[in-house]
């Protein structure tokens, strides 16, 4: 009885071990889709931000890619109103390459935006 004990433990710690690492690899791939997709993004938005900011403001952008492998925005955190509008402006139905986003899936990226 004490043998089957011993082999049972070393069977899960095994598999939480097995499992626990395919789970970060897949979100290893996430991460690196999601990168290329901020990239994306940020050559759409563009260098040069026209709205007028006080400090550093990071602004966290929640989207999802359409059928027609377009962003659409859903929300925009920030506290400038203007900043907001902007990003949605920028970003709205604009076609992205990045290939393996899942479309229909919700996405968060931050973008910090420097003052000039």
């Amino acid at each position: 009885m004490k043998n089957f004990k011993t082999i049972i433990a070393i069977i899960a710690l095994s598999l939480t071990t097995v499992f626990s690492i395919v789970a970060n690899d897949k979100d290893l791939k996430v991460e690196k889709k999601t990168n290329k997709l901020r990239t994306e993004m940020s050559a759409f938005i563009g260098k040069n931000v026209p709205v007028e900011i006080k400090k550093t403001t990071t602004v966290e952008v929640s989207f999802m890619i359409n059928n027609l492998n377009e962003i659409v925005v859903l929300t925009t955190d920030s506290k400038n109103r203007e900043l907001n509008l902007f990003f949605k402006k920028k970003l709205n139905y604009k076609k992205i390459v990045t290939k393996g986003i899942t479309k229909g899936d919700v996405y968060k990226i931050p973008f910090k935006v420097n003052v000039k």
